[in-house]
């Protein structure tokens, strides 16, 4: 499945597609999952378990510099699985992600808030939006700009004008 993701088949890929490449029954396929969109699904799960794992190293004070180097190197390590899910590119997968940014970039001061502004909340939105639309060209890319380029170039990301009242409260 990872293999035909990568090669951007996610939009027309059918079970028979997948059980050919993997030379194995349609039945063996369904003992496992009921749809292809099941499968996918359990590879987010992978893809996002997986980043929580790297991060949980993190204590609740860390840098945005430590969350983006354990970030890099995660997606580095995990390239294929990491193109794949992005290939296959779920509104489930964009909240999954939403959701694992947010806690770790968002301070805890600024999480806490009494009164939650559908301001602030679009802010919270764009600014893990822009993070994931940069990492997704990275890794389209092949993931060939050195670690410390995407560092600096996510660094200023969160260091714009725009996030500065949502990250320094």
């Amino acid at each position: 499945m990872i293999k035909l993701l990568n090669e951007g088949l996610a939009e027309n890929l059918q079970i028979d597609d997948l059980v050919n490449e993997a030379d194995i029954n349609k039945s063996t396929f369904y003992l496992h999952y009921q749809s292809l969109d099941l499968l996918v699904s359990a590879l987010e799960d992978e893809f996002i378990s997986g980043l929580v794992y790297a991060l949980g190293s993190l204590n609740s004070d860390h840098s945005r510099l430590n969350f983006f180097e354990k970030t890099i190197d995660y997606i580095k390590e995990n390239q294929k699985l990491t193109k794949a899910v992005l290939n296959a590119s779920t509104y489930r997968l964009n909240e999954k992600i939403e959701e694992v940014g947010k806690s770790y970039l968002i301070p805890v001061p600024m999480r806490k808030r009494n009164k939650i502004s559908s301001n602030i909340e679009l802010l919270e939105s764009a600014l893990v939006q822009a993070i994931t639309a940069y990492l997704r060209v990275w890794v389209f890319d092949g993931c060939k700009f050195d670690r410390e380029t995407v560092l600096g170039d996510l660094l200023s990301i969160v260091g714009s004008e725009v996030y500065k009242n949502l990250l320094y409260k």
